[in-house]
């Protein structure tokens, strides 16, 4: 078991390094984001403070022209019901599109697909799928 978590260790720092506010939201949190295993596009914004899932930072896909401002936070593991009525830990893919503005202190609390041309208004909450051209909130 100790040795799953040493897997996961360097993606782990490198994680935790990118939420520093003293990096350039443009240049240094997105390299250090996308050696974590994040599927990165181009022309990323990610603002300070910006906490992402570590359980597998590649099941994270975020397009282009995206803005993920600060204090937000990316999950894609949550605590599923089995047949038996225990609980399990499942995960899955989180996709981001193009042309995505994510404002402050949201919360992708779910695994989700958000569409292209997507605003999500700052403080919120979101657990299912967002089309394209929304604005949600």
């Amino acid at each position: 078991m100790a040795h799953h978590y040493l897997k996961r260790l360097p993606r782990f720092v490198l994680l935790r390094l990118s939420m520093s506010r003293w990096l350039s939201s443009k240049l240094i949190r997105p390299c250090l984001v996308k050696l974590a295993g994040v599927k990165l596009g181009k022309n990323v914004h990610i603002g300070a403070n910006v906490t992402f899932d570590t359980m597998d930072p590649r099941l994270f896909e975020i397009g282009n022209n995206v803005t993920i401002t600060m204090n937000c936070v990316l999950l894609m593991h949550y605590l599923k019901s089995l047949a038996n009525g225990k609980l399990s830990w499942g995960r899955d893919k989180l996709k981001i599109g193009n042309d995505v503005f994510i404002g402050a202190n949201s919360v992708i609390a779910k695994p989700v697909t958000i569409g292209n041309n997507v605003i999500i208004a700052a403080g919120s909450v979101m657990t299912k799928d967002v089309p394209q051209n929304c604005l949600y909130g």
